[in-house]
């Protein structure tokens, strides 16, 4: 059970119009497989199988409900619950992918995900109200708890995994790339940044890199915090 409630958020409103919008094509289609004469029994059951699917899929969106407790994250839908304590969270994917079409921009997809010490997950996106604010809500509570567990291992000596990027505190930074991964010694980092979704690392005198997607370094923002204590001890959080 977890603590006090901080705030909820609940269905995405514009997904649920969207899925309303099917469902009145469908109930068209209905209609027309019941007024149809001679009658057809197998469109007239395949048209009430059409209609069932956004029909559920609204009162799904409608059940959802996602709290920020003090100590945790839960979630609730009409097909369960699930909740995460914030101490036993070991990594949260954050992925945030503009979509388009025919270069269109046509909104922002959010990947949201707790992986706790079992592989439990807890995953949430734009399924949820407000995922744009939802989900730097999710990275702002669930960093003290992980920074505590990244900077001992880091203290320690252990390499510490962020999926394409790994730290050590010996020898620096090793970045994934086609041909594997690529050291940058500490000397020869010049400074790094989360911008439009990637988290950039740039080498001393390198002018261009093409970055690591968030949804790829689990912990990314802590990650952003262990550099931060190590290059800017003094105004690191």
């Amino acid at each position: 059970m977890l603590g006090a409630e901080l705030e909820t958020f609940r269905g995405n409103r514009i997904v649920m119009g969207l899925v309303a919008m099917l469902g009145l094509g469908a109930a068209s289609l209905v209609y027309v497989g019941f007024t149809a004469n001679p009658p057809d029994n197998r469109f007239r059951i395949f048209t009430l199988l059409l209609l069932a699917v956004p029909v559920l899929l609204l009162f799904w969106l409608k059940s959802i409900q996602v709290t920020l407790h003090s100590d945790g994250v839960s979630y609730r839908s009409m097909f369960g619950e699930k909740e995460m304590r914030w101490d036993a969270v070991e990594r949260f994917y954050y992925g945030a992918t503009k979509r388009s079409v025919n270069f269109i921009p046509v909104g922002t997809y959010y990947d949201l995900k707790f992986v706790d010490a079992e592989g439990k997950k807890l995953r949430l996106g734009n399924r949820v109200e407000h995922p744009g604010k939802l989900g730097p809500k999710l990275a702002e509570h669930s960093f003290p708890a992980l920074f505590k567990k990244v900077a001992d291992r880091f203290n320690s000596g252990e390499e510490v995994d962020f999926g394409v990027i790994r730290v050590n505190r010996g020898t620096g930074l090793r970045v994934k790339k086609l041909s594997g991964y690529k050291e940058i010694p500490w000397n020869q980092v010049s400074s790094y940044a989360i911008q439009d979704g990637r988290f950039y690392i740039w080498r001393t005198g390198e002018k261009r890199t093409r970055g690591s997607a968030l949804r790829q370094v689990p912990n990314a923002f802590v990650l952003q915090g262990l550099l931060n204590s190590i290059f800017k001890p003094n105004t690191a959080a």
